[in-house]
C-alpha cells in the first residue's frame, strides 16, 4: 500500500512525462505538416523566391518550440542535471585548469592567453562623437571624411589609410556573445553581460577573466549613446538584468517575442520585440529619428536551434534568435547569439540574406554532444554556418568567458584557427581576443585591422 506522500510524488511524475509526451508529439507533427506543406509549395512553384513558412516561429501548449528535425528537447531532469554539471565544470575550470600550463611545453598558463586588452576607446568615442554631431546639424558630409583622433588610436591605425567613417565597422568582443559593434559611427551592444558571476558573487560559475569593458567605458566609447541593444535569448550568459537595469531607457532594445515582460519587471520599456522573419527598419532610432540620414539601416530576426528561460518554470516562454543589421540593403553583421546545426535552416537563411560581410559565431559549450549538440555547435559547424551563409569574414565567440561545458577552456579557439589554417583563410576566419578592438572596410576584402 502506497503512502499519500508516494501517490502524489507519482502523480505528478505522471502529469509531468505525459506532458512532455504530449509536447514533443505535438512538436513532431507541426515539423511534418510543415515539411508536406513546404514539398507541395516547390512541387507546385515556379518562383525562385525563399519560402519561410517552414521555419516559421512555433508554440505549443502557450510554449515556444523548435520547428527543426534536428532537435532533441531537454526535460526537467536534464535541465537539473546540467545545472549541476555546469557548477561542477566552473570549480574546475577557475581552480585548476585555468592555472594549467599549455600544452607542447609552453610556460605559459592557459589565462595568459585569455588576458583582456584595452579597447581602442579614443577610436570608438571619436566616431561616436562625428555622428551624433551630423545628427544633430543634420549635415553628413563628415561621415565620408578619413580622419583619426588627436590620441588613444593604435600605431597601426596611423601606418595604413583609414576607410571613411561611413564604411567603418568596429567590433570589440566583451566575452561570451557580448560585444560593442559600431557601425558607421551607430553603435550596438549584444547580448549585454559584464558581470564576474552568472547568477551571484556565492552561486553559479565565475567569469574566467574579468571583462575587458565596464559600463562607464561603453558609455566614454559611445559618447553616452548606446543605439540599440540586441539581444538573442535571456539566457544569464546572454543577458545581464542587473545591467539591462543600468542601462535602462536611454537606449532601443530589440529582442525576441516574449522578453518585453521581463525586461519591463527592471523599468525597460523601451522595447522592440520580434519574430522570426521580422524586418525593423532603424533609421527611425537612429538620433532623434527625424534626420535625413543617407543610409538605409535595418535588422532582421531569424530563427535559431535553441531554448530559452533561466529557470525550470520559464522554459521556452520567450522565443529565441539570431539577428542580420543590413545597410543599404546589403548584409553586414550575422549575431548568432546560441543555436545548434540544422544545414537546410541555414541554406535557407544564407538564400535569403546572404552574402554576409562579418558573422559572429559561437564556437564553445559543445560538450558533453549527448546534450549540447541540439542547442550549441562546435568550431566545425561554426564554419558550415559561415558556408552556408557566404560569409567573408568569421569571428568565433561565446568560449573562454565562462568554464560552463566539459570541451578544454582553449580547444574552440585551437580547433577554429586550425580549421581556418587548413583552408589558408587565417586572415578570414578569427578567433577574437578579449578587448581587442577590429576595424573592418565596408567597401574592401581586405582583412580587419587589429590594435596590438
Amino acid at each position: 500500500m502506497l503512502s499519500i506522500k508516494a501517490k502524489v510524488g507519482l502523480g505528478i511524475l505522471f502529469s509531468y512525462t505525459s506532458f512532455e509526451v504530449y509536447m514533443q508529439l505535438r512538436t513532431q507533427y507541426v515539423i511534418r505538416r510543415r515539411k508536406q506543406e513546404y514539398q507541395k509549395l516547390i512541387s507546385t512553384s515556379n518562383t525562385d523566391g525563399v519560402d519561410f513558412s517552414k521555419f516559421k516561429s512555433a508554440t505549443v501548449a502557450g510554449t515556444f518550440v523548435n520547428p527543426f528535425e534536428e532537435y532533441r528537447p531537454q526535460t526537467a531532469f536534464e535541465f537539473l542535471m546540467v545545472r549541476i554539471m555546469e557548477a561542477i565544470e566552473s570549480i574546475y575550470g577557475n581552480q585548476f585548469e585555468l592555472h594549467n600550463k599549455l600544452p607542447g611545453g609552453d610556460t605559459r598558463d592557459i589565462e595568459d592567453v585569455l588576458k583582456s586588452h584595452k579597447p581602442d576607446l579614443e577610436l570608438l568615442r571619436h566616431n561616436s562623437t562625428i555622428l551624433q554631431k551630423c545628427l544633430e546639424l543634420n549635415d553628413f558630409q563628415n561621415l565620408d571624411v578619413t580622419t583619426s583622433p588627436s590620441k588613444g588610436i593604435s600605431a597601426i591605425f596611423s601606418k595604413v589609410a583609414q576607410p571613411k567613417l561611413r564604411d567603418q565597422m568596429l567590433f570589440t568582443w566583451i566575452g561570451q556573445s557580448c560585444a560593442l559593434v559600431q557601425l558607421s559611427g551607430i553603435n550596438i551592444l549584444t547580448d549585454p553581460i559584464l558581470s564576474n558571476h552568472l547568477i551571484s558573487p556565492s552561486v553559479g560559475p565565475k567569469r574566467l577573466v574579468p571583462a575587458p569593458l565596464s559600463l562607464e567605458d561603453i558609455n566614454y566609447a559611445t559618447n553616452n549613446k548606446v543605439d540599440f541593444v540586441l539581444v538573442s535569448h535571456d539566457h544569464p550568459d546572454h543577458l545581464e538584468l542587473d545591467l539591462a537595469k543600468k542601462v535602462g531607457n536611454k537606449t532601443m532594445w530589440i529582442v525576441p517575442l516574449g522578453l518585453k515582460k521581463k525586461l519591463a519587471r527592471k523599468g525597460i520599456y523601451n522595447v522592440i520585440e520580434m519574430d522570426w522573419w521580422d524586418t525593423l527598419p532603424l533609421n527611425g532610432y537612429i538620433g532623434n529619428g527625424t534626420s535625413n540620414l543617407t543610409d538605409k539601416y535595418e535588422v532582421t530576426c531569424v530563427p535559431a536551434m535553441h531554448w530559452s528561460g533561466r529557470y525550470v518554470i520559464d522554459s521556452n516562454t520567450s522565443l529565441w534568435c539570431s539577428f542580420i543589421i543590413r545597410k543599404n540593403g546589403e548584409s553586414v553583421l550575422y549575431h548568432a547569439g546560441d543555436t545548434g546545426y540544422s544545414k537546410e535552416l541555414f541554406e535557407t537563411i544564407g538564400k535569403a540574406f546572404g552574402p554576409l560581410k562579418l558573422s559572429l559565431l559561437p564556437i564553445g559549450q559543445y560538450c558533453p554532444s549527448w546534450h549540447q549538440k541540439p542547442r550549441h555547435i562546435s568550431p566545425a559547424e561554426s564554419v558550415h554556418i559561415a558556408d552556408h551563409l557566404n560569409s567573408k569574414y568569421v569571428m568565433g565567440v561565446h568560449w573562454g568567458t565562462f568554464k560552463i561545458s566539459s570541451e578544454p577552456i582553449l580547444e574552440p579557439k585551437y580547433l577554429l584557427e586550425n580549421i581556418a589554417k587548413e583552408r589558408n583563410q587565417s586572415d578570414f576566419i578569427q578567433v577574437p581576443e578579449l578587448g581587442l578592438t577590429y576595424l573592418y572596410d565596408l567597401k574592401s576584402d581586405a582583412p580587419p585591422q587589429a590594435r596590438k
